[in-house]
């Protein structure tokens, strides 16, 4: 009884615990966007939090800082450094530190509580950072180094250089309480006390910069490293300050030899501190064992060379020279402003294979970095590992695309190694695959591969119902990953690897949403401020390690991009505050010197690796697919005057921003009076997406035409026909793939959602087919390549791990496909209210029709955003997460809208059809075991069951094709999985297989799905074609279809099911030259079965098999005599060529056929008798493109037609197929209009089947772009 009394107790005090629990609680503390930064060397440093909680609808409406000098003031509740009071604000992002004056070398801690809505928070965990040294005179000591190059270094085409070592000892004076590095390096280094590598994982440190104008320091709590005998060692590595290239002077400039210079800040228990700083008393050797560093050619490291315990104190130094006093730079000394770049292990080899006396590494994953391995081996013995992204066919490195990179690691034993593991320090390579040499045995265990990069953690995760697109967005990662380098580089294995600017123009803000990069960009811009040259300038690669001073738009363009990138996106604003002096001199230095009348005429790159012609080429030589360079440049100059006068009004420089406006609307008028083509009444099929009026841009190209779409330029009243241009561009010109460059692809996908076709972006982004990304995929890329050719080009230029094509592909998929954007920024000068996704707008594009699920998150400086959904064609589910202390307009499909705060919610919604007649909108199935599917049928069961047939296979004549089946009870909202009932599988040498014409030479059955088994028979296959279902009045149901390699080929076949579809009897052939019903359903006429059938060898012929029920027999009418009309492809007269003919019944009796023809129109002819006599073919006014249609007549004596709308032109063999449409007649002669049913540029709306259904509406399907069969249900009394 005590027991329970006591346990009830216990569980009051927790509930009531829970109850009075902070309802928020406040984490992620940062100052300057890093968490408990070091040595950072701003004055005042900037503050942001996170809130969590559970609770729905939380807006932060109070918060409170406390900044202080020791952890002690600050748990006491002491702010000494700046206590904020309590602030009525929302703000939680980059607030200002406003206490006293924060000196060098001074440690601060901080915490932060808020007020909100829903309650207050407790004072959050503690947090730190602390101030560098601000000034030149807070350093002591002196640069030191080695001021001449030493025996075995050298310049020219391969740079040398052996690292040097140095080294001095320091004595403490008593129990030290805080010791802190400061270490300054011109050149790359490794820091070492007391025998411990400091740094952690850090490598290559610090990150590049324009040496000439600034210097980064690193600095490092080394309190725990101090004994009282302390030895300091550093080893200095030529990075880029010695360049890896020296053989053009031109080009490449030599900033000087690896220097030094170092603080330690010791500080004693009694109250004093100490600096051990470098002078010219410190060591220096270039006699160790790392011989040479280059990081285009990799690392040589001999262990006989070795220094034993040189990082330990009492090291015998005596053989060292005393370091130089080295020149100053000219660069200023500054704290590195984001974190160094780190080692992440990634694993060990997938495969191990031996390749004469050499080994092959794959490790499955291109990437960036090197690879370590456990080294055995005698004095002398050399280890060479060489790296590759490619193999040869005969299996060994494919390393022409290095050019002249050597990309080599080679180890010199000295024989006590004893499986110690070695991998390189100052250098890195772009790999999948190594070449080891100098081992008897290589086991994967032995070797392990390492990423290098920048230390930043992910902000977002996506996958989709489409697995391309998935393998594309994991490519995207890996080239992202691999390319950042303390500066976005554009590729990390030849010898290139530079910050090519306009490979980022675009892609930062697509980066963004997969890594938190806003401290790698925040860094460039201040390399750009340091890169500008005095008349203004920009080199296209900054920092300016190749002089690229040419002049240009597009790619120092990347400078405001990425400013606005970092504004919006983050809420920092401070870039845009140091850069636009720099941005606004450069732009204007561009229009002092190449504007012409608001046009400005230079441009260098032009829409940088269009798609070639030629797949060997880099570039394409065909003239038709360039964009003028002056349209490229003055559309970008137009879109950076905007972006111009919106920082202006953010900086409150309203004269400036005026003045950016005019310069806008100049630029404009000039654009389009130069640029814009309008000639109306051109197309040969008004209306028609794919056929619109000469109303385009340049020389119509989709890079041409998307420039002033996205940038705003576009008159209205010709905006819509450009779009139809650009679109045509994509899916005539392009066969619905990509035709642009870098500058296109930026906004090529969201242009053309933007614009209504959300479906063709989808397209792009999916395709696996040349050229796309998924083509990469579908081809070995585990990255993103550098061309859309990547595969068979030049390896000139042929990087396999670049950024640059991706585009605005990562953008579109978070803004357009999860949905996650936010409002756009209002610019005000309160700065960073309404960016960083303080203001949400959920809006996926749930028109895309094949797009069926999408799982993504994002994490916005506010918190996870989450935008999981799952959808049919008219059902959707949506799971929405938003962060606390933001809002969300949430989009739906039906086009409301809902304000809703933070929190998780739940949706579950219809999705309306595109017409109030089309009652279902369905697909049979959204992934199947085949690729392809086409020419589809369908019949309905007397219990309202639907039965749909149709063919599927990798694509159209494969052998693998065979009939499948799907089924729909009456009631349910989807399809049972297809049901495969119907092969062309022949035992070789069978009656069967004879009447087909099987023999040795025809593909063997194994190739595909086959219906039984077959042990110890030859058995051989070849495509199926074309089924037609019909149901007889006793319930069975026929399903005819053909066999064949090809039509000239066909034999018809028959199978029959007498359970509603769901198994189905063995195959049964029909008479030899018969084919059945060709496409389309027969009609039953008393017990004949009356089949509408057709040949195409030696013209098209209409003929009609009738087939008696009773008696089994087949009866051939035909072919059927045609009148002469003028073919659309030779433009002469013939007699007309049409098949698949559609059976209708007349008011009068009479039967009647519309049919497919090669004239641009339906063709038409008529029985009397039943069918078995016809009238000559004729041709009718309904459109034809040259595709199939069905036609049915109702019980009301109406008849409807579903076809594509749409007449081929003269001088064409055939019209896209697409839009797919009902007409309705009531006599069977005069058509009109009434539904579109598909009408989108991608096409393949195609073969339909139609039936009326027992109650009354309209059932039918068709080919869906060849990847699907789509069904719909209509009615029609809706439509009147």
């Amino acid at each position: 009884m005590t027991k329970n009394i006591l346990l009830s107790v216990f569980l009051l005090v927790v509930l009531r615990l829970s109850a009075i629990a902070s309802p928020v609680t406040v984490c992620d503390l940062r100052v300057e966007n890093m968490t408990n930064p070091l040595g950072i060397d701003v004055r005042q440093p900037r503050f942001s939090w996170r809130i969590e909680t559970e609770k729905q609808d939380v807006s932060q409406t109070a918060y409170h800082l406390l900044v202080a000098s020791s952890r002690e003031k600050l748990d006491r509740g002491e702010g000494d450094f700046w206590d904020s009071g309590d602030v009525r604000s929302s703000r939680q992002l980059w607030i200002a530190y406003d206490g006293k004056k924060l000196p060098s070398d001074t440690r601060l801690f901080w915490k932060v509580r808020i007020e909100t809505n829903k309650g207050n928070s407790d004072w959050s965990e503690t947090a730190m950072a602390s101030i560098g040294l601000l000034t030149e005179n807070d350093w002591k000591g002196r640069w030191i180094g080695m001021e001449e190059l030493q025996g075995g270094d050298q310049r020219g085409l391969h740079v040398r250089l052996a690292p040097r070592y140095l080294r001095k000892e320091f004595s403490a004076k008593g129990p030290v309480i805080r010791a802190t590095a400061y270490v300054g390096s011109f050149g790359l280094y490794q820091f070492f006390i007391n025998g411990q590598r400091v740094g952690g994982n850090q490598v290559l440190s610090p990150v590049p910069s324009d040496f000439r104008k600034t210097i980064y320091y690193n600095t490092f709590d080394v309190t725990t490293a101090i004994q009282t005998k302390t030895a300091v060692g550093v080893i200095l590595a030529a990075g880029r300050v010695f360049p890896m290239r020296q053989e053009k002077y031109y080009k490449a400039p030599v900033f000087g030899l690896p220097k030094c210079r170092i603080n330690i800040i010791v500080e004693y228990q009694n109250g004093t501190k100490e600096v051990w700083s470098t002078d010219q008393t410190w060591k220096i050797s270039a006699s160790g064992p790392l011989r040479n560093t280059n990081e285009y050619d990799g690392e040589e490291y001999d262990a006989r060379r070795q220094f034993i315990g040189w990082t330990q104190p009492s090291y015998d130094d005596k053989q060292w020279e005393f370091a130089d006093r080295a020149s100053i730079p000219t660069g200023t000394l500054m704290a590195q402003p984001m974190p160094n770049m780190v080692e992440t292990e990634f694993g060990h080899p997938k495969t191990v294979q031996r390749l004469g006396q050499d080994y092959i590494l794959d490790f499955g994953q291109n990437m960036a970095g090197w690879v370590g391995f456990k080294v055995q081996g005698k004095p002398g013995d050399t280890i060479r590992v060489k790296y590759a992204e490619r193999l040869k066919p005969d299996g060994s490195l494919y390393r022409d695309n290095l050019r002249n990179a050597l990309s080599e690691d080679i180890y010199v034993c000295d024989g006590n190694e004893n499986g110690i593991q070695w991998r390189p320090s100052f250098t890195y390579h772009g790999f999948r695959y190594v070449e080891v040499s100098g081992l008897k045995v290589v086991r994967a265990e032995d070797f392990t591969a390492y990423t290098v990069g920048d230390d930043m953690r992910m902000t977002g995760t996506l996958s989709t119902s489409d697995t391309t697109l998935n393998r594309v967005l994991q490519n995207a990662f890996w080239g992202i990953k691999s390319n950042y380098k303390g500066m976005p580089v554009d590729c990390p294995q030849r010898n290139e690897r530079q910050p090519w600017l306009g490979d980022r123009t675009v892609g930062c803000w697509g980066e963004s949403y997969l890594f938190e990069n806003e401290r790698l960009y925040a860094k460039w811009m201040h390399d750009m401020c340091d890169g500008q040259r005095s008349d203004g300038a920009m080199s296209n690669v900054t920092p300016a390690f190749w002089n690229y001073y040419d002049d240009n738009v597009t790619w120092p363009a990347v400078f405001p991009f990425a400013c606005e990138m970092l504004y919006e996106q983050y809420g920092n604003v401070k870039p845009i505050a140091e850069s636009y002096p720099y941005i606004k001199k450069w732009f204007s230095h561009i229009l002092d010197e190449y504007e012409k009348d608001g046009i400005i005429t230079k441009d260098t790159y032009g829409d940088w690796c269009v798609p070639p012609e030629k797949l060997e080429l880099i570039h394409s030589q065909d003239s038709s697919r360039q964009t003028d360079g002056s349209l490229i440049s003055t559309a970008y100059g137009i879109k950076i005057t905007d972006q111009l006068a919106r920082f202006a009004h953010l900086l409150q420089l309203p004269e400036d921003e005026n003045q950016w406006k005019d310069k806008r609307q100049e630029m404009v008028t000039a654009f389009n009076h130069r640029f814009l083509t309008v000639k109306r009444g051109t197309s040969p099929r008004p209306g028609h997406v794919l056929y619109p009026d000469s109303v385009f841009y340049g020389n119509n190209t989709a890079t041409a035409n998307v420039l002033p779409l996205a940038f705003g330029i576009v008159p209205d009243s010709v905006k819509n026909e450009v779009v139809k241009n650009m679109v045509t561009n994509i899916m005539t010109v392009g066969n619905g793939h990509v035709t642009c460059g870098v500058i296109g692809i930026s906004w090529l996908l969201r242009g053309l959602s933007d614009n209504g076709f959300s479906d063709v972006a989808w397209l792009l982004a999916t395709n696996n087919t040349y050229p796309s990304w998924g083509y990469m995929a579908d081809n070995g890329a585990t990255t993103i390549w550098e061309l859309w050719n990547g595969d068979k080009a030049n390896p000139e230029m042929n990087s396999g791990n670049h950024v640059m094509l991706l585009g605005d592909l990562l953008t579109w998929c978070y803004q357009y496909i999860a949905g996650i954007r936010q409002a756009s920024p209002a610019y005000a000068s309160s700065a960073t209210d309404e960016t960083a996704y303080r203001h949400l707008v959920l809006k996926p594009s749930f028109d895309i029709q094949d797009c069926f699920q999408v799982d993504a998150s994002y994490r916005t400086p506010y918190g996870l955003v989450e935008s999981r959904w799952k959808k049919t064609l008219q059902q959707l589910h949506w799971e929405v997460a938003i962060p606390a202390n933001t809002t969300a307009d949430i989009y739906f499909p039906d086009g409301t809208k809902k304000d809703i705060g933070s929190g998780r919610y739940v949706y579950d919604c219809k999705i309306p059809t595109t017409s109030p007649a089309i009652l279902e909108d369905e697909f049979l199935y959204e992934n199947a075991s085949f690729p392809e599917a086409h020419a589809s049928t369908i019949t309905e069961q007397k219990n309202g069951d639907l039965v749909a047939a149709y063919f599927g296979g990798t694509k159209e004549r494969n052998p693998d094709v065979c009939i499948w089946v799907s089924r729909k009870k009456k009631g349910s909202n989807t399809w049972d999985k297809p049901i495969l009932a119907g092969d062309g599988v022949f035992e070789l040498g069978s009656e069967q297989g004879n009447m087909c014409g099987v023999n040795e030479k025809t593909t063997d059955a194994s190739v595909g799905p086959v219906i039984g088994q077959f042990p110890g028979k030859t058995m051989k296959r070849k495509a199926c074609w074309n089924p037609v279902l019909f149901t007889l009045p006793n319930g069975e149901i026929l399903l005819f279809y053909k066999v064949g390699l090809s039509v000239s080929d066909w034999q018809g076949c028959m199978v029959q099911s007498t359970d509603g579809g769901k198994t189905w009897s063995k195959r049964e052939m029909l008479p030899k030259g018969y084919l059945g019903p060709v496409k389309n359903k027969p009609i039953l006429m008393g017990r004949k079965l009356i089949c509408g059938s057709s040949t195409e060898v030696g013209g098209w012929k209409f003929h009609v098999e009738i087939l008696d029920l009773d008696t089994k027999q087949w009866k051939y009418v035909g072919p059927v005599a045609a009148d002469s009309a003028l073919a659309t492809t030779s433009q002469k007269r013939a007699p007309i060529d049409c098949i698949q003919p559609s059976l209708l019944k007349l008011k009068d009796g009479r039967l009647k056929v519309l049919m497919r023809t090669r004239n641009g129109r339906l063709a038409a002819s008529y029985s009397s008798d039943g069918g078995y006599t016809w009238t000559p073919v004729t041709l009718t006014d309904v459109p034809n493109n040259q595709s199939g249609t069905d036609a049915v007549t109702l019980r009301d004596g109406r008849h409807v037609l579903i076809y594509n709308d749409f007449e081929t032109i003269m001088g064409t063999p055939k019209g896209p197929r697409t839009p797919l449409s009902i007409a309705v007649s009531d006599d069977g002669d005069n058509w009109r209009h009434v539904l579109t049913l598909e009408d989108s540029p991608i096409s393949q709306y195609s073969y339909p089947a139609i039936i009326e259904g027992r109650d009354g509406t309209l059932h039918c399907v068709y080919t869906w772009r060849r990847q699907r069969i789509a069904y719909k249900k209509i009615d029609l009394e809706l439509l009147r």
